[in-house]
């Protein structure tokens, strides 16, 4: 599987590859909202995470435009802070993870990381 992950901080990096530490497991970091639309447009990724609190993102319009780049792309965006409105991202289909702990992360990442195989498996990706 290989995900995407947009994120300046290494805890997100750290869960990430805990939850999906397969030997056929990649992962992709980007830490600017530029170099994530560049990659999600040149690589074939499985899955999105889009940590909301990486420096110079506007979460939203970013969505926008991956789901524009990469309609099929499944994405979680994951935030720390109680107060970040995260209700326009549901409305496009974005599960959404607050985050207290790194721990809170990989449940959802192996959750999303075999609906995802077995889309894949089946052919519906």
């Amino acid at each position: 599987m290989h995900i995407i992950v947009c994120t300046d901080r290494r805890e997100v990096e750290t869960a990430i590859a805990a939850a999906f530490d397969g030997a056929e497991d990649r992962q992709t970091v980007c830490e600017s909202g530029m170099e994530l639309l560049a990659a999600a447009k040149m690589l074939a990724a499985d899955l999105l995470v889009l940590d909301l609190e990486t420096p110079g993102l506007n979460g939203l319009l970013l969505v926008s435009a991956l789901q524009e780049l990469a309609p099929k792309l499944p994405m979680v965006a994951v935030t720390t802070k109680a107060e970040t409105d995260v209700g326009p991202l549901a409305q496009k289909g974005v599960r959404v993870a607050r985050l207290t702990t790194e721990d809170r992360l990989r449940p959802l990442l192996a959750e999303l990381g075999r609906g995802n195989t077995q889309a894949a498996a089946a052919g519906t990706r």
